[in-house]
């Protein structure tokens, strides 16, 4: 919750900006925008370790600021869905070589407790 805080209270100064919080593997797990800002978008490799990093670039290009959150990740593969059972059982996350504490999700947990999944 905390960087879903961080990132709406960044949204919500003055001017235009975007919010981006770089995920591990080279994407992002969150971006947010004041406005509409299509280029951004364009020509990006989407599913290469470049997302995030070209993102950036194109922001620049454009003359858009953009606040970075903390890397964190995002569920795209079997290494994050089993950080993702660690975080929901209470577990610390090993993050670019620092352990973060992780939250209690219990709105995930609800959700993924609904359509049939078991923690272990």
């Amino acid at each position: 919750p905390s960087l879903l805080v961080e990132a709406i209270a960044a949204l919500r100064r003055t001017g235009d900006r975007a919010v981006l919080g770089p995920a591990i593997d080279g994407g992002y797990y969150l971006i947010g925008l004041k406005a509409a800002h299509r280029h951004l978008f364009a020509d990006i490799p989407w599913g290469t370790t470049d997302v995030a990093r070209l993102s950036l670039e194109r922001a620049a290009e454009i003359g858009l600021e953009v606040v970075l959150l903390p890397a964190w990740y995002d569920v795209d593969d079997a290494e994050t869905f089993a950080m993702l059972r660690t975080e929901l059982a209470g577990g610390p996350i090993r993050i670019d070589g620092s352990t973060r504490a992780s939250g209690s999700a219990p709105a995930t947990r609800a959700y993924l407790a609904s359509v049939g999944f078991e923690e272990s």
